[in-house]
């Protein structure tokens, strides 16, 4: 069967919501300089905020560059204190982060 998108999905947590506040300010950076042509500003709107939580469920077409998904995800994983996000295409886990 052929999954014509890659699920990133998991949850961060933040040391405080305002620290999770600017790890979505630097996410958003990355997607506003228009380097990563794949993903838009809406790709973050999948992203639910729970006080210093931060979870993330969101679909990206497998023929988008996930190196520029894996860069929003560094820009939000820089400051957490846990979490953990799983890309799967499928039932098959690609990558973790």
């Amino acid at each position: 069967m052929h999954h014509p998108a890659i699920r990133f999905q998991g949850s961060y947590r933040y040391p405080s919501p305002a620290i999770l506040e600017a790890a979505l300010a630097a996410a958003r950076r990355w997607l506003d300089e228009g380097e990563l042509d794949d993903l838009d500003g809406d790709w973050l709107g999948s992203c639910a905020r729970a006080g210093a939580v931060l979870r993330i469920d969101t679909l990206l077409p497998v023929e988008a560059c996930r190196f520029a998904a894996v860069a929003v995800l560094e820009a939000l994983a820089q400051h957490a204190v846990e979490g953990l996000v799983e890309a799967r295409r499928g039932g098959v886990r690609l990558d973790a982060f």
